[in-house]
């Protein structure tokens, strides 16, 4: 449930669980998107009341967001490349194309198509799988590509093989192997190619192909190269392998999995798949994880030594955030305690492979990794909580000690792009102007003033690899659909890169929230969405259901466009949808986050109730006849709901739920939670299983059996509870899908019956 990795499944997969939403003042009664005008159907049970049907909710990418993808500056600064479907309008596709904008001549050309250099995309294999169901990556045909960063050399992965493009333009093909090759990386210079295949690490010379195998003999449930599930699911670390600025060294993790569980994982795709993965369930045994530095010649590795430290056991933390010293002789990163209450940053002296500690961050609740770049002179630009808020700071890169302070106040620092060195500049995007907008700024690297370069109201996802050169801003709004525009590092307008329009945008008459700002008095302001039905009569009430996420590290209510399918649908049917983003979700600072430290569930579904208060006093809101519904994080606070509001929401749907905390991993629930056997009371109050008895209302649960996330066992657990209470329930299962729903199919069925369950039990009888 990472953060980046949550925002991508909610806005992507579940197009349902994101809003966007526009500023507006706080609510009293929300003003009507449309003119009220007398109703051509009374809570109507056929899906065609709505132009958007459940095949379309199904599909991938929604409507407007075929945006270009995985954004880079070529090294010689002529090109920028990205992915995107070529389709130009043509038809719905998540297969992806490498283009190419010429900054020089204003063209935009293909370069690679993956039919190019393939037949046919091979079976994935089943670590891949599991690789992308982290990222939540979803899109087919070149999913990916790298540039060196001194050579105009790209790296393609493709159909399982290895894939080079010259500079010439010309491509070669590296590797032809039956096993794929996991997460290759390219060196600086372009000259070699470091990958994970099977559990060991190889590299390949480009000019001579020659591959060598760097290690041997991993005993099973040891890898070298990858990072954990940990690391890819809950820290943003997909890697685990960094190459050197000089192709001479890598630094890898190696890690053992011995003594974690095993999770027994039962599903269903044309056979039975019966899978056993290791996975550290809160409290129990991590991984073991070593840090190597390997001279890729000599095939020698030298383990780092972790620094003494009293808050940070060396055998039991995690590691992350690896970035190499411009000039190569120093590797840094960060460790977290396994309490994630103390991050220290590590300098590894590569030549003798001794670490020391430069800093070290505290808090009572948690702390994130933070974003660190180095810089040629040895500095580093680190961010940090700073008096409730993520600032930007400059390092010395030998002591640790702080230099400057570059950016201050009562907002947040959302992502660090890139840094100009030349030009003195440091480029970040922030709330600072708007707690559901993202800016783009920059900041001089000597310190002054923060200057804003973006103009647009809403969100602004810039892709800046190399802000001295050029950077390209994906930015939408409420009401506003994406637009990819290519600046040069002064905002100065470069080019664009097209959105197709999807043929069918105007048939599906979409329509825009209304945005909310709940202030009651009874806690901090909340921010909101509604979408009302579509045509509404004077005096009726209309029932409403409650979309949920809820949990900790992700905003899902910001000035983003977003098509919102299912809200739409559920509109069009006369319902009333609505969504707030409670304490405990990210965007407001940290203090707005932490109260559900070690109580999960309490105080995110106490502002879900003033929602549910505020919506019921609505002269259009029939209260009697409100559902909730949620997926994830959201199906746990559903369920929560039913049990503990019981009486106060006729119906809710819970998809893949979280039941009971013990059942999830270390590395999220431990941040939030503790562990159960130091906070065994906070893990007793979240559990929900205990409250089933208190179910009133009707509820269907809806669950993947290969869900290696949130594991079958969780809605196992709950079924138990509520057949012991003697509770009626509706279930649904997806024996051949995992956490997040591949199948349009799976996907299409799923939506269909969460909205026929709310028309059966929130109509009027």
């Amino acid at each position: 449930m990472s953060p980046n990795a949550t925002r991508a499944l909610l806005l992507a997969a579940t197009t349902i669980l994101t809003i966007a939403c526009r500023p507006a003042p706080a609510i009293k009664s929300p003003t009507n998107n449309e003119k009220a005008m007398p109703s051509p159907f009374a809570q109507p049970k056929d899906a065609s009341a709505s132009s958007v049907s459940f095949a379309r909710i199904a599909q991938f990418p929604p409507p407007g967001w075929q945006i270009p993808r995985q954004i880079r500056l070529s090294p010689d600064g002529k090109l920028v490349t990205y992915l995107q479907n070529d389709a130009q309008g043509k038809g719905q596709s998540a297969e992806m194309t490498l283009f190419a904008f010429d900054l020089e001549k204003g063209q935009h050309r293909v370069l690679l198509r993956a039919s190019d250099v393939v037949e046919k995309d091979r079976t994935m294999s089943r670590e891949e799988e599991l690789r992308r169901e982290r990222q939540r990556k979803r899109i087919t045909g070149v999913t990916s590509y790298a540039w060196a960063k001194k050579s105009n050399t790209m790296l393609l992965p493709v159909g399982g093989d290895i894939f080079i493009r010259h500079p010439d333009g010309k491509l070669a093909r590296l590797t032809t192997s039956e096993a794929p090759e996991i997460d290759p990386k390219l060196c600086a210079d372009g000259s070699k190619v470091a990958f994970v295949r099977g559990s060991e690490l190889f590299v390949i010379d480009i000019a001579t192909k020659k591959e060598t195998q760097l290690t041997k003999d991993a005993p099973k449930g040891v890898t070298r190269g990858q990072s954990d599930f940990n690391g890819q699911e809950e820290f943003s670390e997909p890697s685990g392998l960094w190459w050197s600025p000089d192709c001479m060294h890598l630094a890898y993790l190696e890690v053992d999995e011995r003594k974690v569980g095993e999770v027994a994982v039962m599903g269903y795709r044309g056979e039975e798949d019966l899978q056993h993965h290791r996975y550290p369930r809160t409290g129990t045994t991590n991984p073991s994880t070593r840090l190597g530095l390997m001279d890729t010649q000599g095939a020698q590795t030298r383990w780092v030594d972790m620094p003494a430290s009293s808050n940070i056991d060396a055998g039991d933390q995690y590691l992350g955030r690896m970035r190499w010293s411009a000039d190569g002789k120093a590797l840094f990163f960060q460790r977290l305690s396994r309490s994630q209450q103390h991050l220290a940053l590590v300098r590894v002296d590569v030549e003798t492979a001794k670490a020391k500690t430069l800093l070290e961050e505290h808090d009572e609740a948690w702390l994130d990794m933070s974003a660190m770049k180095t810089l040629r002179d040895g500095r580093l630009v680190w961010t940090a909580l700073r008096k409730g808020h993520r600032h930007i700071e400059i390092r010395d890169g030998q002591t640790g000690k702080r230099m400057d302070r570059l950016t201050d106040g009562d907002w947040d620092v959302s992502q660090l792009h890139g840094v100009d060195e030349k030009g003195g500049a440091v480029y970040f995007t922030a709330n600072k102007d708007g707690v559901l907008d993202r800016q783009l700024y920059r900041v001089p690297l000597a310190g002054g003033p923060v200057t804003r370069l973006t103009r647009e109201p809403g969100v602004h996802h810039v892709s800046a690899n190399d802000p001295g050169r050029a950077y390209v801003d994906i930015h939408s709004a409420n009401g506003r659909l994406p637009q990819a525009v290519i600046h040069g590092p002064d905002g100065k307008k470069k080019g664009t890169i097209a959105i197709p329009q999807d043929a069918d945008l105007q048939d599906l008459k979409l329509r825009d929230a209304d945005m909310l700002v709940l202030d009651d008095g009874k806690g901090p302001k909340l921010h909101g969405a509604i979408l009302k039905p579509r045509h509404m009569q004077a005096g009726k009430r209309y029932p409403a259901v409650v979309m949920v996420y809820g949990g900790p590290g992700v905003q899902v209510v910001d000035n983003e466009y977003n098509p919102r399918l299912l809200w739409q649908h559920l509109a069009d049917r006369g319902f009333v949808v609505v969504q707030v983003d409670n304490r405990g979700s990210t965007g407001r600072g940290h203090a707005f986050e932490t109260p559900l430290y070690r109580n999960m569930g309490e105080v995110e579904l106490a502002d879900q109730l003033r929602l549910l208060d505020h919506i019921s006093s609505l002269d259009f809101v029939d209260g009697e006849r409100v559902g909730v519904y949620g997926h994830s994080y959201g199906g746990y606070m559903a369920a929560m709901a039913m049990f503990r509001a019981p009486g106060r929401f006729r119906a809710g749907v819970s998809g893949s739920p979280v039941t009971d905390w013990r059942f999830y991993d270390t590395g999220y629930t431990e941040r939030f939670m503790g562990t159960p056997q130091n906070n065994p009371e906070g893990y007793t109050k979240s559990e929900i299983t205990q409250d089933a008895a208190k179910l009133t209302g009707k509820l269907l649960i809806i669950h993947a059996l290969m869900d290696e996330n949130v594991h079958f066992a969780h809605t196992a657990k709950l079924i138990d509870a509520l057949v012991a209470a003697d509770k009626d329930f509706d279930l649904m299962v997806f024996p051949g899908e995992r956490h997040g729903y591949r199948s349009p199919a799976a996907r299409r069925y799923a939506y269909r019956r969460v909205v026929d369950y709310f028309i059966a039990h929130l109509s009027r009888n």
